[in-house]
């Protein structure tokens, strides 16, 4: 499949996806609006404002979160830190990632391309794996770095799999993953607050748990779409990654995994919920973009 078709396919699917968000956040904020409102309402009469300037307030509370990260992302990135149970590199493990970095750093220079400033964390856990969050966050699982070690040969597979996952950052996918993450707090804020007032009235709160489901559908096909275009997302950070190292480092981790990318069964539905594409047709597209 074409990289251009691709990438088509994923910007406009975010797009639907955020759009899908938002508009779930904004009705079940401005449902919460009027649940808070009802007691005030009965004590002290209508709210002293227009619909119009309610519905205004309701779009910027609801938005409010995910434009705040947008702007101020090294706080997503902190609490991302926290909700993946990450942390900072010991002096041995950071001894090993600038060797890393260096691999990195010089073929960015041959390759042309300019790095970000990464934020490098590790996670305690024996899976051969590297996951990239939020805005510049790239960690390593305790297993990968004892896997590959201090030698050549892990280090140049440290530092593929490191710019696979830069490919992520720079191609905006853990940036759309924490607006979209941000968007559902209103969201979940919404369906807690019915949950514990209306929603438990006898009879009423069965039609109101409708209510709150059907505004909750727009944020459930937000995160569907946005996962849908995973393996898209996949091939688009190997791309990146074979043209930063040039084939080096990637195409030996591929192999290395290969035996663990095996589907979990033969079902259609583990086939729909695969995240990654097959690692044969990754290593395929390597080769292909490597002529």
């Amino acid at each position: 499949m074409s990289p251009v078709f691709r990438v088509a396919v994923i910007e406009v699917t975010r797009l639907i996806a955020l759009a899908a968000g938002a508009a779930s956040a904004f009705l079940l904020t401005a449902f919460s609006i009027s649940l808070l409102n009802m007691p005030y309402s009965l004590v002290y009469g209508p709210l002293p404002f227009e619909e119009w300037q309610i519905l205004t307030f309701a779009v910027a509370v609801a938005v409010a979160p995910a434009v705040f990260v947008a702007y101020v992302p090294s706080f997503a990135a902190s609490a991302f830190d926290i909700r993946f149970s990450t942390r900072r590199l010991s002096q041995r493990e950071k001894e090993l990632v600038a060797k890393v970095e260096a691999v990195l750093e010089d073929c960015a220079k041959r390759s042309g391309i300019k790095l970000p400033k990464i934020v490098w964390r590790v996670q305690d856990i024996g899976e051969i794996n590297a996951m990239a969050y939020a805005h510049n966050r790239v960690c390593f699982t305790k297993g990968i770095l004892h896997k590959y070690g201090d030698s050549q040969a892990g280090i140049e597979r440290l530092a593929g799999v490191a710019a696979h996952e830069i490919g992520h950052l720079r191609n905006w996918d853990t940036r759309i993953n924490m607006l979209l993450h941000y968007l559902t707090l209103p969201v979940n804020f919404g369906i807690g607050l019915a949950n514990t007032t209306i929603n438990r009235i006898p009879i009423i709160g069965m039609l109101f748990t409708l209510v709150t489901v059907v505004f909750r559908l727009p944020c459930d096909i937000a995160h569907f779409l946005n996962g849908s275009t995973s393996q898209f997302q996949e091939y688009q950070a190997d791309r990146f990654a074979g043209k930063l190292m040039n084939g080096v480092g990637i195409s030996e981790f591929l192999e290395d995994i290969s035996h663990m990318s095996e589907l979990p069964g033969d079902k259609f539905s583990d086939w729909l919920m695969r995240t990654h594409p097959p690692t044969e047709l990754r290593h395929d597209e390597l080769t292909r973009e490597a002529r």
